[in-house]
């Protein structure tokens, strides 16, 4: 069962990533959010973090959070899913793969407004480095036990004084096995019953619209506050770390 759900989680997460309208670019989502600021050359190169304290791109995460519930909820990333039975058959229902790209790309757009580097490249098969990265940061979404330290090793094995750099090997060797299996069981039983209450509240038309509906603001908010909390506090130690040097 669990390496059933494991298969799932990678399966899904291997297929959306190579969705133009999955994958978030770093700088062009960085020069959106920071438009006009007389930082944004250092902010491209070195991270908001390296000009904004954890308490103020917390703030800012709370707008990102807002908006990708809103576009949750009311389903404007469908047109930019294909509709090829065959690809859903891998990833679950047409809603689940609404919910999941959503939640692939606030965990990216959270990732580079807290000092992360580019997480993959568009187009190509995720590496160990990368797919740790990813489940990490889905695991904290989803309350996963162990996904903050995952994300904490990652942030720390190869950081200069502040900021998330990509995981080093001895990172990746050290956590890979244990803890990626983990995070990957738990995000394919949450695909799993995203799937199974979406199939539920879609037999009833009107209703069951409404219902789905309910179910993604109640659940995606929660994902998103719960993964910027985590952020902060890791880059509010790394700053308090600075400061004492």
């Amino acid at each position: 069962m669990g390496k059933d759900k494991y298969q799932l989680a990678n399966r899904t997460v291997d297929a959306l990533i190579k969705l133009p309208i999955v994958h978030v670019d770093r700088k062009s989502f960085l020069k959106s959010q920071f438009k006009g600021s007389k930082e944004l050359s250092g902010i491209l190169k070195d991270g908001p973090q390296a000009y904004y304290s954890a308490d103020e791109l917390r703030e800012m995460a709370d707008k990102l959070i807002k908006e990708n519930v809103s576009k949750a909820t009311t389903g404007s990333i469908a047109a930019g899913l294909p509709s090829n039975p065959l690809f859903m058959m891998g990833t679950g229902t047409f809603d689940v793969m609404q919910y999941f790209s959503l939640a692939l790309r606030m965990a990216q757009q959270m990732a580079y407004l807290f000092g992360e580097d580019e997480l993959f490249t568009e187009g190509t098969h995720l590496n160990e480095a990368e797919r740790m990265r990813l489940f990490g940061l889905l695991g904290a979404m989803l309350g996963v036990s162990g996904a903050a330290s995952l994300i904490y090793v990652g942030s720390q094995k190869m950081a200069g004084p502040i900021g998330t750099k990509i995981a080093g090997k001895a990172a990746v060797e050290t956590l890979r096995h244990p803890m990626l299996k983990k995070i990957g069981i738990m995000v394919g039983h949450r695909i799993s019953h995203q799937t199974l209450g979406q199939t539920i509240t879609k037999s009833v038309p009107l209703v069951g619209g409404v219902t789905s509906g309910v179910i993604t603001y109640t659940t995606f908010k929660p994902m998103g506050a719960r993964l910027a909390d985590l952020l902060a506090d890791n880059l509010r130690l790394q700053q308090a770390n600075l400061s004492k040097n």
